[in-house]
């Protein structure tokens, strides 16, 4: 039984996925970047020690990406900071499809004044511009010394929304079926219905639109780090950045200009995974999109 449903979940999910030539280069960019956070760091050794004496020094076989304004290998900080950069990309993504899951759903079954204050709150969420919000909510935490959780709360906080929107339209087709209605008779009780009999069945579109929120939550944690909001991690790559422009002053030396390119081009490469995989999994489920391939 187990292996019939983990072959109908391949043969309905996995292989689209890897037919279709977005999702698969995205997960092969993706994957590459997980690895580099994983496994990276184990193979890759950190020395943060100064040495002036090697200071923005070109790309090498010594130093593959050069070295920074205290001598330090730019290659070295790069896989290091992808894992926190990994990291938080997932955790702000994961924690994001919880509670807009838990809105979604709450508010697609909920009738009466609780559905109402429900559907409030997801509207505020949506009409304020994230961005800045997020901007003024992490100014308040900017003396605080966040860990990855944290910042990764501070994220989802202004991802969830839109996903609770589409999910309560959805849960608003489902409770009407026939199931929901023996439940009902059964005296389930409200949670088993919520999150045994509607939640099961969302797993799909929950699993997309993670997948989806995987770009906005880069953009967001990236972003964060970069205006230097958000204390964490010297080596995270919204940090280097900030300090290659902002401090160092890299722009101002011909020499020091391989330091903040290197840094760009893997957040630009990073970034592009998570939109090649997100629109490629858009058009596998997405019969619209897919009708227009």
């Amino acid at each position: 039984m187990r292996k019939k449903r983990f072959s109908n979940f391949y043969y309905d999910y996995i292989q689209p996925i890897l037919t279709n030539k977005k999702s698969l280069m995205g997960l092969i960019i993706l994957s590459f970047f997980i690895l580099m956070a994983t496994i990276g760091p184990l193979i890759v050794p950190l020395n943060m020690n100064s040495n002036f004496a090697e200071r923005y020094q070109k790309p090498s076989l010594k130093h593959p990406f050069g070295t920074d304004y205290f001598g330090v290998d730019i290659f070295q900080q790069i896989v290091h900071g992808s894992r926190s950069v990994i990291s938080l990309t997932l955790l702000a993504s994961l924690f994001a499809v919880v509670i807009g899951t838990i809105f979604g759903v709450a508010r697609g079954y909920i009738e009466g004044i609780a559905g109402k204050i429900l559907d409030t709150i997801i509207t505020v969420f949506l009409v304020i511009p994230s961005f800045p919000a997020l901007l003024i909510l992490a100014a308040i935490f900017t003396n605080a010394k966040l860990n990855a959780v944290e910042i990764a709360l501070l994220v989802a906080i202004w991802l969830w929304a839109p996903l609770a929107k589409q999910i309560s339209a959805q849960v608003l087709t489902i409770k009407s079926k026939e199931f929901i209605e023996a439940s009902k008779m059964l005296n389930m009780g409200l949670g088993y219905i919520l999150f045994s009999d509607i939640a099961k069945l969302l797993i799909p579109y929950i699993f997309i639109n993670f997948v989806t929120q995987i770009k906005s939550a880069m953009e967001f944690s990236i972003g964060l780090m970069f205006l230097g909001l958000a204390k964490f991690d010297p080596t995270h790559w919204g940090i280097m950045l900030n300090y290659a422009l902002y401090q160092a002053g890299a722009l101002y030396t011909p020499k020091g200009f391989h330091y903040p390119f290197f840094i760009i081009l893997n957040i630009v490469l990073l970034i592009y995974g998570g939109i090649l995989l997100a629109q490629g999994i858009e058009e596998v489920f997405n019969p619209k999109l897919r009708g227009h391939e």
